[in-house]
């Protein structure tokens, strides 16, 4: 190990803080295929449900850094920006985290410590772990998929696919799925990593693969606006439809996101990025804000389709199966040194104790009395049936109270994941938490009375210098204030940077820097958070 990283991967023991009250896991019926022993493939399973069972209850410390903070915690510590769509996995022994052009590394569980570093190709993407083989897989810019011995850090084979993989590995069974830059989605046997069948899109990619196991098909959607439904046995179309009446191209595009099965009710979720104005200020209320209730949402997306932008389709026919009641919102990027949002998140799926299927989603609406459309997002819990929840209908949502949080902004909406009842939000200030405590029928109905949750822990990526400053546990009793910003959360928290800019950051007033890795998960007993430029702050959690 390199001594850049010596620091990076310190273990911090006896430490433990933040007593959190444990809520249990999830008891929900998932089956072998919806519940992987841990986060080994993105947003979690081949449906990209962004849910685990797993619940970080208990409480919270420091385990190990990587590529983040160096021995006087400022930004020495930080090798390489990691690219937009490098999420990280997990499997045995290691946390496998695609570097761009540095490679593929295996990193320990326990410490954080470099086990190996495979540099044979630039690895843009999230890779996939087979916890049945042992092996990690990762698509190379270089148009190979690379199959590597994890135990070994070696390359066992590889398999051609002819043209760059730049998008998430889906890995179901013995078969590897990948979509190359010109919209080829190939399945590979992973037994011996030769090609079972190749789908032509006939069209530039936008998103990686998703998985139905209910319907057996392969989703991913295209440049060209198309959403494709690929029969797993023989690479023949199911379906391929076109849900937006928009033009295709900038700005209405798919990239950057991943569809999302809800299996139990044969639903999947595509978002798209819209135009920037008509989308963030296109609300029919004051200043851009959306509607008080679902139903008049529903009412003007309905009257006005180019602003739908969260699309729910039939997984058996591709058709419309209900209007999603959320409005446009996205994380701002800049096009031309102007301010413009790149897609928004996607919904995260989760099995209810008694085996419902419910959304988790970021929703628009006015009943906060927010200034403009840009202060009018909420978190919401979606239903996707007319009997989940008494006097709701598929595609409405509830609200879900979520404290100490950046997310009622509309252009800073970041990648959201599930762990038991904790919500995680990835926002590019902090990483955010809240467990939900009491989901009763009659909350959420309206903004006083929301789905109630605790507040935990956030992990600010910056932190403006305080008085309580410890640089071995990470934590501070002060309150949170995000350096050379001003964004402020409750302490106490964890802190990533202490008083110096998170890289890629750059010093000016607004962030703007759009889609990047940042990203945070639950997995065998680790809470891993990602930061902007690819950075891993690692904590553990569980003890007394």
């Amino acid at each position: 190990m390199t001594k850049k990283f010596q620091h990076l991967n310190l273990i911090i023991g006896g430490l433990f803080l933040a007593t959190l009250t444990s809520l249990g896991a999830n008891k929900s019926t998932l089956t072998a295929q919806d519940a992987p022993p841990e986060w080994t493939q993105d947003a979690y399973n081949a449906q990209r449900t962004g849910y685990t069972p797993e619940e970080p209850s208990g409480n919270w410390r420091l385990l190990w850094t990587w590529n983040g903070p160096d021995a006087n915690v400022g930004a020495g510590g930080h090798v390489y920006d990691a690219p937009p769509e490098a999420r990280t996995v997990t499997g045995g022994s290691y946390v496998y985290v695609p570097a761009g052009s540095q490679g593929l590394y295996a990193l320990n569980k326990s410490d954080g410590a470099e086990a190996w570093n495979v540099t044979d190709a630039t690895f843009n993407a999230t890779p996939a772990y087979d916890p049945e083989t042992g092996y990690v897989y990762a698509g190379g810019e270089d148009g190979k998929l690379y199959q590597i011995d994890t135990e070994r850090g070696t390359v066992a084979a590889t398999y051609d696919a002819g043209s760059p993989l730049n998008k998430s590995v889906l890995l179901v069974g013995s078969f590897a799925y990948v979509v190359t830059d010109d919209g080829q989605l190939h399945k590979v046997d992973t037994d011996d990593m030769t090609e079972v069948w190749i789908y032509e899109a006939n069209a530039l990619i936008a998103t990686p693969p998703a998985y139905s196991a209910t319907r057996d098909v392969i989703v991913y959607a295209t440049n060209d606006l198309y959403v494709h439904a690929v029969n797993n046995d023989d690479g023949t179309a199911k379906w391929r439809v076109r849900p937006t009446e928009n033009p295709a191209g900038f700005p209405n595009e798919f990239d950057g996101m991943w569809p999302v099965i809800a299996e139990q009710h044969g639903i999947v979720f595509v978002r798209m990025r819209l135009d920037h104005n008509s989308g963030l200020w296109g609300g029919p209320g004051k200043n851009g804000t959306y509607p008080d209730t679902n139903e008049e949402t529903r009412a003007f997306l309905q009257d006005n389709p180019q602003l739908q932008n969260l699309f729910a389709l039939d997984l058996d026919s591709g058709a419309e199966a209900f209007i999603p009641a959320v409005g446009y919102g996205g994380v701002e990027s800049l096009v031309d040194e102007q301010p413009f949002l790149d897609v928004g998140p996607v919904p995260v799926i989760k099995l209810l104790p008694d085996g419902t299927e419910v959304a988790y989603m970021v929703f628009r609406n006015g009943q906060s009395v927010p200034p403009d459309g840009r202060w009018d997002s909420h978190m919401g819990e979606m239903v996707l049936d007319d009997t989940t929840v008494p006097g709701l209908a598929a595609g409405d949502l509830r609200f879900v109270q979520y404290p100490n949080t950046t997310m009622k902004i509309t252009d800073e909406q970041t990648p959201f994941t599930m762990a038991g009842d904790t919500i995680f939000h990835a926002h590019w200030g902090a990483s955010e938490g809240a467990r939900i405590t009491n989901r009763a029928d009659h909350l959420g109905l309206s903004f006083d009375s929301p789905i109630t949750t605790q507040k935990l822990p956030t992990v600010i990526r910056r932190q403006a210098a305080c008085n309580d400053f410890n640089p071995v546990s990470h934590w501070t009793t002060c309150g949170l204030t995000l350096f050379e910003d001003g964004r402020y959360w409750d302490g106490p928290g964890f802190w990533v940077y202490w008083d110096v800019l998170d890289p890629p950051t750059p010093q000016r007033g607004a962030y703007s820097e759009g889609i990047l890795p940042r990203y945070t998960y639950v997995s065998d007993g680790l809470i891993i958070v990602e930061g902007n430029g690819g950075d891993l702050f690692v904590l553990k959690y569980g003890g007394s």
